[in-house]
């Protein structure tokens, strides 16, 4: 009797042991991936070119400056300079008449500030391999448009999203929109003025 029992007990003493021998090891290899630290510099320098649709004025070339405060993590405060000169109206070219505009009037100019929010923090997989980190912000502000001769205030509302290529250089798509109000045709109006742009930024 003393035997079996003594069978029994080695037997469940035995059992974790045996059952920890017969493990499967997973024939797939862990992967050690080495995330890049973003540097804690909250000061960013932006240079952007791209094409502003200047409404009744068509599409002209935009080139643009943005300095930038990152406040935290999900907000930032920016002041931007953009400038483009305006073309010629539907009107003036099919009619032959005199131009509405100098070459001087036509020179278009912005400048004011926004506040951005962060949306959608991530990142971008090049290759199966290789990723980004990213970012989706919704911003909006306001500013001034020297336009015509005219100086009018501008509402500011776009998008940018922004590819991080190093930990101290990013790449920015911007979308925005500049909505005044114009009297150049002889009647007020709000006009919207899309604009997309991309360009490169600095941290420092």
């Amino acid at each position: 009797m003393e035997t079996w029992l003594q069978r029994i007990f080695l037997v469940l003493c035995l059992a974790p042991v045996w059952a920890g021998a017969q493990q499967v090891t997973p024939d797939i290899e862990r992967t050690i991936i080495n995330e890049d630290v973003l540097d804690s510099e909250n000061w960013l320098l932006g240079v952007r070119a791209g094409v502003l649709s200047i409404e009744d004025f068509g599409s002209s070339a935009l080139g643009a400056l943005q300095l930038s405060y990152q406040i935290n993590e999900d907000f930032y405060l920016s002041a931007e300079y953009a400038f483009a000169k305006a073309g010629r109206t539907s009107f003036e070219e099919l009619s032959g008449a005199a131009p509405l505009l100098t070459d001087e009037q036509r020179k278009w100019q912005y400048y004011g500030a926004h506040v951005g929010y962060m949306l959608l923090p991530g990142e971008v997989f090049l290759t199966r391999d290789f990723a980004l980190n990213s970012g989706l912000a919704l911003f909006a502000g306001g500013g001034n448009v020297d336009f015509a001769g005219d100086k009018v205030f501008a509402l500011h509302l776009g998008s940018q999203f922004r590819l991080y290529a190093t930990d101290w250089l990013a790449v920015e798509l911007t979308f925005s929109d500049y909505i005044f109000e114009t009297t150049i045709l002889a009647r007020s109006k709000t006009t919207h003025n899309l604009s997309l742009s991309l360009g490169l930024a600095l941290y420092f």
